[in-house]
Parts: structure tokens; C-alpha cells; sequence
């Protein structure tokens, strides 16, 4: 058998190249470790090193419907996972929830099983609907660490992604007019982030008084009599909150077309103060032209919210937060929520209103800056 002997100059040249990697893991090892205030000494090798390494810990769970209204389909919850560094996390092992609140108060857990997040940090997860229409709750959890996310199951429903800029237009409204007409513009159309949109309406110079809107003809056409029975759901949110006079809410706007006859329906209404006191006030119209208020609660914010306006032939407009209970309670047992009360319809006027999206501006303020997720009607 012939012998052939190695290249001592290609053995010496991969040890090299050997110690220079071990080199460079060591060094990597001992900058986290120092970076996390872990003790080692000199003579640690890669291997003892790695055995002081810490572990990465669940910190944070996120749920997002990008679509959060259905007509019936499932829709699919993206569940994200980071670790006490902020960085994503595989391999996080989440148990799934849809609830399904009864009357706004005890929800109904259903499991839609366990998931593992993959090497990004998250898991696609299929949300089939409730039994009944109405609006649900996706609650991811882990120990005392959950997320979540509102979705709706109606009868008609629109999503961030079937509007547009140019039908926005023609669908803004004030008391000056319709479209082109009512005093604003679409400044800023943003639909890059899938499942919302950004939209910044301008009031033109000519602009004179305190509310406005945006029609959402796609959810149907209404009288005052054929409301009875339905109900309208928006989620939003109001993205500055930099004054005690911003507005975002789901009504419903009467006869547009006929403004010697105009009325607004039921909604629900931000109100913004410095974070002392009381600063939770919700807006009831009750076919007014004007802004008045009621205290109701703590202070609001900025965050995403469901608006609900319960069409009975006495209103029951409210809106509700994102789940802010103690994460280690199993489930939330009641969701916050700011106006519930009830104001007739029988002073509205005839004609026809639409479901829209309904803000104030008054005069001193020139912009509105909101977020659309989706809004349906049962």
C-alpha cells in the first residue's frame, strides 16, 4: 500500500485558519457576555464560553389580522414572538384563542390550538369565524405573556385594501358640499403597509365649520326606518393626539346630498387631554351640526380601537380598546369600552345616510391624520 505524506504546508495553513475562527468566535463570545454582565475569565475556551451564554426569554407576543373583516371566510392571524432583547424568537411555543365576547362582557374562549414560531419569530395561524356574526377577539398567549387583535364577522364588509384614493374623494363630505365640493382634500394616500391605510385629509382655505366626513358607500345605503336591527363597526385610529379637539368615529351621515335637511347618526369620539384628570369624553349626535360633550372615563389614546354603533331604534354607540387586561389573567373578563348609552332617532331627518367615517374640525385646525384598518355593518 503506497504512503503518500501530507502537505505540511496546506496542514499548517488550515490550523491557522482554524485558530483564527476560534479566535473570533471567542472574542464574539466574550463582547456578549460582557454585554450581558456575565463573568468569565482569560483562560475560557469557546466551549466554556458558550456554556455561560444566557438564554433567550419570551418577553413579547404580538397577534395581527391583516384582514380583520369577513363576510364568512377565515381569516389569518400573523403571531410574532420577541425575546428580552427585542429580537425575534423561534421556536416560541403560543396557544391561540379566538373569544367571543357575549354582550361586551364574558367572552368565550375557543382554541385554535398551539403554534411554533418559525426562524423569523412568527406563525401564520387560521381564524375560522364564530357561530354568530358579531365582533371576536385573537389572543395569543404564553405562561403570563399574550397579544391580541380584534376581528368582525358581518354581513357586508370592507378592508383597508378595497379603498382608494380617488373613491375617498368623491366620498368626503361637510356642510359645504360632496367631493370636490365639501371644503377638503386627500393630501396623503398610504397603503404600503399591508392590512391599513394612512390617510391625511387638508381643509381648503375656504373651509368653514366644525365637522366633515367620508361616505363608505360600499357598506349599503340606509333610511331611517330600515336601520333598526343593524349594527356598524369601524377599527381605526386616530394618529395625532396632540390637542383636546381631535375626532374619529363611525356614524352614520343622513341625506348628504340634501344639506337643509342634514343629520348625523350615533358615534363614539376621541378626546385627548395633558394625561391629568378626566380626558375621556364620547360624542352622541343627535341631529346636530355641532360638538358637544360628555365625560365618560379615563383618558383616551391614539391606539387602534373597534368603534361599534348599535342601530336599534335607540343607539347604543360605544368604543372599545384593545385588550389592556393583566396578561396574567387566563382571559380578559371584560373589555374596556367608553360610551354606552342610548339616543333616539326619532329627530334625524329623512332621507338616505350612509355609514362614514366622521371627524370635527374646527377652524383653527387645517389637517386630519388617521389610520383605516376596515369597517362592515350586520
Amino acid at each position: 500500500m503506497t504512503f503518500t505524506p501530507p502537505d505540511l504546508s496546506e496542514v499548517m495553513t488550515n490550523e491557522q485558519t482554524m485558530n483564527s475562527r476560534l479566535t473570533i468566535c471567542r472574542n464574539d463570545l466574550r463582547a456578549i457576555l460582557t454585554k450581558e454582565e456575565i463573568g468569565y475569565t482569560e483562560g475560557d475556551g469557546v466551549i466554556p464560553l458558550i456554556r455561560k451564554l444566557p438564554v433567550p426569554q419570551l418577553a413579547s407576543i404580538k397577534v395581527n389580522l391583516v384582514d380583520k373583516f369577513s363576510t364568512g371566510n377565515s381569516l389569518t392571524a400573523t403571531v410574532s414572538a420577541t425575546d428580552n432583547h427585542g429580537d425575534p424568537m423561534p421556536n416560541a411555543v403560543i396557544t391561540v384563542y379566538r373569544l367571543d365576547p357575549d354582550e361586551f362582557t364574558y367572552p368565550n374562549p375557543v382554541s385554535l390550538g398551539t403554534v411554533t414560531t418559525g426562524s423569523n419569530g412568527s406563525v401564520n395561524v387560521n381564524v375560522p369565524m364564530p357561530n354568530d356574526k358579531g365582533y371576536f377577539y385573537v389572543q395569543a398567549r404564553n405562561g403570563n405573556i399574550s397579544g391580541g387583535d380584534y376581528g368582525v364577522y358581518c354581513t357586508t364588509a370592507i378592508n383597508s385594501s378595497d379603498l382608494s384614493s380617488s373613491s375617498l374623494r368623491s366620498n368626503l363630505f361637510s356642510a359645504n358640499g360632496v367631493g370636490a365640493s365639501s371644503g377638503f382634500d386627500i393630501m396623503e394616500f398610504d397603503d404600503d403597509e399591508p392590512g391599513q391605510v394612512d390617510i391625511i385629509l387638508e381643509a381648503h382655505s375656504g373651509y368653514s365649520g366644525n365637522y366633515f366626513g367620508i361616505t363608505l358607500p360600499g357598506l349599503g345605503s340606509y333610511t331611517k326606518s330600515s336601520l333598526d336591527g343593524h349594527k356598524f363597526f369601524m377599527i381605526a385610529s386616530d394618529l395625532g393626539n396632540d390637542t383636546k379637539t381631535r375626532f374619529i368615529a363611525l356614524g352614520m351621515a343622513f341625506n348628504i346630498d340634501s344639506w337643509a335637511n342634514f343629520g348625523l347618526g350615533g358615534a363614539g369620539k376621541y378626546w385627548y387631554g395633558d394625561g391629568s384628570g378626566s380626558a375621556g369624553y364620547v360624542q352622541c349626535f343627535e341631529n346636530t351640526s355641532y360638538m358637544s360633550t360628555q365625560t365618560n372615563g379615563n383618558p383616551e389614546s391614539p391606539n387602534k380601537k373597534l368603534y361599534i354603533v348599535d342601530c336599534s331604534w335607540a343607539f347604543h354607540p360605544c368604543v372599545i380598546d384593545e385588550y389592556t387586561d393583566d396578561p396574567t389573567v387566563e382571559y380578559p373578563t371584560q373589555f374596556v369600552r367608553h360610551g354606552d348609552w342610548n339616543c333616539s332617532r326619532d329627530g334625524f331627518p329623512s332621507g338616505t345616510c350612509y355609514p362614514s367615517i366622521v371627524f370635527n374640525m374646527p377652524d383653527q385646525y387645517s389637517y386630519r391624520n388617521f389610520r383605516f384598518y376596515g369597517a362592515g355593518v350586520i
